[in-house]
């Protein structure tokens, strides 16, 4: 932050240094105005010097002003993606984040819960149906697995007669 103590210091110096000039006007001594300008000229170099330093100061926090605003606007758009998802039990331990209902422009979908809490939306692509009818998910970016449905054991028949004799 830019020290005000230090703005009113090169202020005050800069009117010490007018000061200085105004009373050279009065002056008839060669040596004693000489002395009076080199005395004022290192009160304006010293007031340039906070001058500079104030500058800086300014430059950092306009620098830290835009992060902080890039930043806000990132948090601020991911709020409005994340307002649009719910986390949904899909049974078996299986959580995923689903498009809420009434949410115009998207087709219906889920999102890899490990992508959403790192502020990434990946949807989650179906690779297949299991042989427990449940459907397998993939989470590209990644790599995780998701098994949606009931899982019901698939059930073998026993033969009708015994073939062997």
């Amino acid at each position: 932050m830019v020290d005000m103590g230090m703005i009113a210091g090169a202020v005050g110096t800069l009117k010490t240094a007018l000061d200085i000039a105004g009373s050279v006007k009065e002056m008839n001594d060669l040596a004693v105005i000489r002395n009076k300008v080199i005395e004022m000229q290192n009160l304006i170099m010293s007031a340039q010097g906070t001058a500079v330093t104030a500058q800086s100061q300014m430059l950092e926090m306009v620098h830290e002003i835009a992060e902080l605003k890039a930043k806000l606007a990132e948090a601020e758009e991911w709020k409005a993606i994340a307002d649009r998802y719910q986390l949904r039990d899909y049974g078996n331990n299986t959580l995923a984040y689903e498009l809420k209902e009434g949410v115009d422009g998207e087709p219906h979908h889920r999102i890899c819960p490990v992508c959403f809490e790192q502020r990434r939306k990946s949807i989650l692509q179906f690779r297949y149906k299991t042989h427990s009818s449940q459907d397998k998910f993939r989470c590209i970016p990644c790599e995780a697995d998701f098994e949606f449905g009931v899982h019901h054991a698939p059930q073998y028949r026993k033969p009708e007669r015994n073939w062997i004799r």
